[in-house]
């Protein structure tokens, strides 16, 4: 009896579980999401963007969209949550946008000059009048717009005074909101003049300075300057003049930025800039201040620029003024000059790698400067059994040649030692000791310098001699026969 009971209890709860399974059934619901108009999170959340990739992406971002049905999206950034002034980075017609490293710094920068590191951007995607969700990002970017040159201004005029060649004439100043930004970044200025309306082709610096915004010069600095620039001495003329930040990665990798471009007048006043001469191991007279050290030429229209086409040694030399160790010229840095005029520190060396032929050039502002340094091909270049001066002024007169002496390491260096000029005169220089139309010949012919240093010109046609119009008496005279650059000094 008890085990029918329970069969059919078992029946009851079966049942009751069916109907009631049936009945849940017929009032189940099921519902599917609302459609979505969603911008993605990104994977980051801080962008750096690196100048040195310009081109690389600096984000992608991406969206989901149910809702409006569009192939036209524009995308919107702020730097506020609530979007009060939304700038438009872009439209896609799909639904992902991505903006260049460049091209996101510049967008950034157009909104925000002055902070640099965590920029809050905020980003959403806008279609007809349906808008997203919007992202954040932190992003650091890299400054775009230049220094501002505060002084001098266009127009202003100087007069300089040799009575007056250690007093600060100019300072040169500028602003750059990079410097006290959240970058923390070292900035290393140079401030730059060029002939006015050079487009700074060939400019010379005239100053640095690390982390700082002013460049002092007195009278002799832009005096060298200007003379450097080819303004003539008593004569007013124009220099343009910037200023250039710069600074490096830890790649090595450099961002420039540079202010807009002011003119100045300088009025020069005459002044002699001193022969120069090497010593080193790089060159002929080795590391001895009196062994007949090799003079280096000179620009016949700019006073204050020296150069020198010749073979080197591998090792290094420096630049003297006389046979004493000091006044002393070199590099510190690798592009500037140092000098220590005597009681000083001593510069570091101009290094010569690999022994060939270099053109040196060499424009010294005050007690610094720049230079240049290029290999030169010398290996087409005529070599010459002798060259020597032949004329009025010279101790032959026309009929015989005053030979020179070449250089034991360089076969187109030639120089001649207590030679006697004599004042009205004129002077030739020839090799081999013939004239043309002898196929041995080679003659060096006047262009018209005023000093006693220049460049003549090879010209086997014809041409005027080389004029000598100071006092007669003993000269030292460096002839190249490279370029046709000579300097005659006195002794």
């Amino acid at each position: 009896m008890k085990s029918i009971i329970k069969n059919l209890s078992f029946l009851l709860l079966v049942v009751t579980l069916v109907f009631t399974s049936c009945e849940t059934e017929e009032t189940l619901n099921i519902t599917s999401p609302d459609p979505e108009f969603v911008l993605n999170t990104p994977g980051i959340s801080t962008v750096f963007l690196n100048f040195a990739l310009p081109d690389n992406p600096a984000f992608t971002i991406s969206w989901t969209d149910e809702v409006t049905g569009s192939s036209n999206y524009t995308v919107e950034m702020s730097t506020d949550a609530d979007f009060t002034s939304p700038t438009v980075l872009g439209t896609s017609d799909s639904n992902n946008f991505s903006m260049t490293v460049s091209e996101f710094n510049n967008a950034l920068a157009s909104i925000v000059d002055t902070q640099f590191k965590d920029i809050p951007v905020y980003m959403r995607v806008q279609a007809g009048d349906q808008l997203s969700n919007s992202i954040l990002l932190l992003a650091t970017t890299y400054p775009v717009n230049p220094p501002t040159l505060i002084n001098p201004t266009d127009t202003d005029a100087f007069i300089l005074s040799i009575n007056s060649s250690d007093e600060i004439i100019m300072t040169v100043e500028w602003s750059d909101a990079v410097l006290s930004s959240s970058l923390g970044i070292d900035l290393a200025y140079t401030v730059e003049a060029s002939a006015a309306g050079t487009n700074f082709d060939s400019p010379v610096i005239i100053g640095t300075a690390n982390n700082a915004t002013s460049v002092s010069l007195t009278h002799s600095d832009l005096n060298g300057v200007a003379l450097g620039l080819g303004i003539n001495a008593e004569s007013a003329g124009n220099i343009d003049m910037r200023v250039i930040a710069r600074n490096t990665n830890a790649n090595g990798n450099t961002l420039e930025r540079v202010t807009e471009t002011t003119t100045v007048s300088v009025t020069p006043y005459s002044v002699s800039f001193p022969y120069l001469y090497l010593v080193g191991d790089a060159t002929t007279p080795g590391w001895n201040p009196d062994n007949n050290n090799t003079a280096i030429f000179r620009d016949q229209n700019v006073p204050n620029v020296y150069f020198y086409t010749g073979y080197f040694n591998a090792g290094a030399f420096k630049l003297l003024e006389t046979t004493a160790w000091q006044p002393q010229w070199g590099t510190n840095d690798g592009s500037t000059l140092a000098v220590n005029p005597g009681g000083g520190n001593d510069p570091g060396t101009f290094n010569v790698s690999t022994a060939g032929y270099y053109t040196y050039t060499f424009t010294t502002v005050g007690e610094g400067g720049s230079f240049t340094v290029a290999p030169y091909d010398a290996s087409s270049a005529a070599t010459y059994t002798t060259i020597g001066i032949i004329g009025d002024a010279t101790p032959l007169g026309w009929g015989t040649d005053t030979d020179f002496t070449q250089d034991p390491n360089d076969p187109h260096i030639w120089h001649l030692d207590n030679v006697t000029l004599t004042n009205g005169g004129q002077i030739l220089i020839r090799a081999n000791d013939v004239w043309p139309p002898d196929g041995n010949a080679a003659v060096w012919r006047y262009t018209g310098s005023e000093e006693l240093y220049g460049t003549a010109r090879l010209d086997n046609g014809g041409g005027d001699n080389i004029p000598f119009n100071e006092p007669t008496g003993s000269y030292d005279i460096w002839f190249n026969d490279l370029d046709g650059s000579y300097v005659i000094i006195p002794n």
